[in-house]
């Protein structure tokens, strides 16, 4: 296990930017400075290859799949665990936000009722606010990567964008209300069925030109952070994907789930399973 810098040290400090806007490109690719010792925003690499994912408790929405042959990898870093961030007032507030999505979640993981579900959370995430990490505060970051050989940058992103319900489905996850595909200023829950039924809702912004996938939290989801997606060309006929992770807790909720369960080691899951399914999707056959 290796310790390498963080590509999100340079980032950290522009959190801070208005609400909803992705992070800027130029500052996510410049080179970190490096000291003798490591450096607080560090990440330690672990081998994707050599873990074996938790089995999700719900059932994937599509049939398992081997996922070898992408290179999925990621090192994390920051502040781990993550902590409950912010005043009291914002804490109880997310905290409030939280109990009422989980409620909205284990009804609809129990009875789904489809279109009005979908309904209700369109209604709900227009009132929802954008939660992203608190600039200055302590933050736990994970780097993910994979590649996908043979398939051009374009052609990932476009993939990526286009089939949200079949990725994350891979995951156990459903999306509320569902989505075909992802559009710029999208607002969403990503469903978990549980135990303990979860609504967490993310806002998505999308750079077409650049190919970057960036998506915030929004209040009353269990974490506050961001996720980016960057998809570049290897030079070889073929596609890196660059997620980059920043996240805080956003109530007292969070020390209590760290407590009963391993939800950083979900999230882990979550993506190799994305990852690992947009590469069986588009690999050469």
């Amino acid at each position: 296990m290796s310790r390498i810098d963080s590509l999100l040290s340079g980032v950290l400090p522009d959190l801070a930017a208005p609400k909803g806007a992705s992070l800027p490109l130029a500052s996510r690719l410049e080179a970190p400075s490096r000291t003798s010792a490591a450096p607080a925003n560090s990440v330690e690499v672990f081998r994707g290859t050599g873990a074996q994912a938790t089995t999700p408790s719900r059932a994937p929405q599509v049939a398992p799949r081997a996922r070898e042959g992408n290179g999925f990898d990621f090192g994390v870093g920051g502040a781990f665990p993550p902590k409950p961030t912010g005043s009291i007032q914002e804490q109880l507030k997310q905290g409030a936000r939280l109990l009422e999505q989980t409620q909205a979640a284990a009804f609809s993981v129990t009875l789904d009722k489809g279109a009005s579900m979908d309904a209700y959370a369109r209604k709900q995430l227009g009132h929802l606010d954008p939660s992203p990490p608190i600039a200055g505060a302590p933050t736990a970051l994970t780097d993910y990567t994979s590649t996908i050989p043979g398939v051009s940058a374009r052609d990932a992103f476009e993939a990526f964008v286009s089939n949200p319900e079949l990725l994350f489905g891979a995951a156990g996850i459903s999306l509320r209300p569902a989505a075909s595909a992802l559009t710029d200023g999208a607002r969403l829950f990503l469903e978990e069925q549980g135990p303990p039924p979860v609504w967490a809702p993310i806002a998505v912004k999308l750079n077409e030109t650049e190919r970057v996938v960036h998506i915030t939290t929004l209040d009353g989801h269990p974490l506050r952070g961001t996720n980016q997606f960057v998809f570049d060309d290897d030079g070889s006929g073929g596609t890196r994907i660059r997620q980059y992770s920043a996240f805080q807790g956003s109530s007292p909720a969070t020390s209590v789930g760290m407590a009963l369960m391993d939800p950083i080691e979900r999230q882990h899951d979550i993506w190799r399973s994305v990852h690992g399914q947009l590469h069986e999707m588009l690999k050469p056959r």
